[in-house]
């Protein structure tokens, strides 16, 4: 085995052991997209497995956006697959279609489409191995800090993630091609790699090179600096940990205080790591900072889409905007009605009992039918919807009302509110307007029950 070849062979076999990769396994599931890197893990690995004691099988993923150009690799990775006797996966996806359905991006989309296909090969028993080198690492690392990252993000790829392993992490580009040649393995060049279309390849093409300018060894001090962070990111998770389980409320609501008593480094630490357990997902530093200051004065703040974060009376929160039932409109034609959706429950029927030592709660929640002006429905709230209630003398919007109620902010877009050819005569939390409220000579009377599902 030539020079460039040990050397490889030697890190991987080298990573499998000093980071455990292969604890409690004995299968490997390799993502092949029949590239360089993917070609010289497969081939690595299958010169370590007897000596290592796993099973191996390839999976490759045909995304359905490359046309020609993809099935050219999916037939080329099976060829390659067949002639080393290895086993052989194969997934054609419609990416595009999916992308329609779910609204995610491109990339969002394959990721998924891909890692889902790989667990779906894998056993208790089995690892999947993925295809990085140290280039990929330093363009990750660039990636996250230009992005505003925080220490997470100059973590870099880790060696290992649940069961995902990297053999390959700590091989550069140059390696991985000298290991190609040297053993005369062909491997397929995706098109778009080559453009500058994208962030990640306009740092692998443009930036790094630049960089190696300055310094030859910058992609070796990228890495070594990622693998710092790595160790310090570990200690003070620890400490992350131990702060996020004593102020710990539920799952997604933490005492500010205790928070913000730490030192300012593990407090935002601790933003990143709650944020993370409630979405899975990194935050750049620009958020990161609003959060901190939200801890010390309070108020709210849309993160991403429907994620929001709040803190209020001293908790921390995160949260969605379910958006589930805004702009409905249900017409009510008889009685009794009922309504239901993932959110509330609303249900209506005829009052027949004696209004005199009524409960206060039943009684805010009588409409007097006589009174209501044309057709009634059922809805969520508009923009200039006001509500007077009894016993008030000033008429308020439903978004004051809420406010001062302290309805959840996510929910308030979704709250039940009834109305006629007027405006509004009930709403769920508030009770009955004064002009439909009932009194001593009320006969047709109806009773509206609302309840959060939650």
């Amino acid at each position: 085995m030539n020079n460039i070849s040990q050397q490889v062979k030697k890190k991987v076999a080298s990573a499998l052991t000093d980071f455990a990769m292969l604890q409690s396994a004995n299968e490997v599931v390799v993502g092949f997209s029949g590239g360089a890197d993917s070609v010289c893990l497969l081939h690595v690995l299958n010169q370590l497995k007897g000596e290592f004691g796993f099973s191996l099988t390839a999976a490759h993923v045909n995304h359905g956006l490359r046309g020609d150009e993809a099935l050219r690799d999916a037939e080329f990775s099976e060829a390659f697959c067949k002639e080393n006797s290895i086993s052989f996966k194969l997934l054609n996806a419609d990416c595009p279609a999916e992308v329609k359905k779910t609204g995610e991006s491109f990339e969002e989309c394959g990721r998924r489409i891909r890692y889902d296909f790989f667990n779906s090969l894998c056993s208790s028993e089995s690892k999947i191995a993925t295809a990085h080198n140290s280039n990929d690492n330093a363009e990750t690392v660039i990636f996250n800090i230009v992005r505003g990252a925080s220490l997470n993000g100059a973590c870099g790829i880790p060696p290992v993630r649940d069961n995902i392993i990297r053999p390959l992490l700590f091989c550069s580009r140059a390696e991985i091609e000298g290991y190609c040649k040297e053993n005369n393995l062909r491997y397929m060049t995706d098109s778009t790699n080559l453009s500058v279309d994208y962030s990640r390849n306009k740092i692998r093409h443009l930036v790094l090179p630049v960089l190696e300018e300055i310094n030859s060894g910058a992609i070796n001090n990228i890495n070594s600096f990622s693998s710092f962070a790595r160790s310090v990111n570990s200690f003070v998770n620890k400490q992350v940990s131990d702060v996020l389980s004593k102020s710990r409320i539920d799952d997604n609501s933490y005492k500010a205080d205790l928070i913000l008593q730490q030192d300012i480094s593990i407090c935002k630490q601790c933003i990143v790591e709650a944020y993370f357990r409630f979405s899975a997902k990194s935050i750049d530093s620009m958020k990161i900072d609003f959060i901190y200051s939200l801890l010390s004065n309070g108020g709210r703040l849309q993160l991403f889409g429907n994620e929001f974060v709040e803190v209020i009376k001293g908790v921390l929160r995160f949260y969605k905007n379910k958006e589930l039932c805004a702009a409905e409109q249900v017409f009510i034609e008889a009685l009794p009605f009922t309504y239901k959706n993932e959110l509330f429950n609303v249900e209506i029927v005829k009052y027949t009992n004696s209004l005199k030592k009524i409960n206060k709660l039943v009684l805010d929640n009588l409409v007097d039918c006589d009174k209501i002006v044309g057709k009634i429905c059922l809805r969520t709230r508009k923009n200039g919807d006001f509500i007077r209630l009894p016993r008030r003398n000033v008429s308020k919007s439903l978004k004051k009302l809420f406010s001062e109620m302290n309805v959840p902010v996510e929910i308030r877009d979704n709250v039940p509110v009834l109305a006629d050819d007027e405006g509004v005569i009930w709403v769920c939390y508030v009770g009955v307007a004064e002009r439909c409220k009932v009194d001593d000579g009320s006969t047709n009377i109806v009773y509206v029950r609302g309840e959060n599902n939650e």
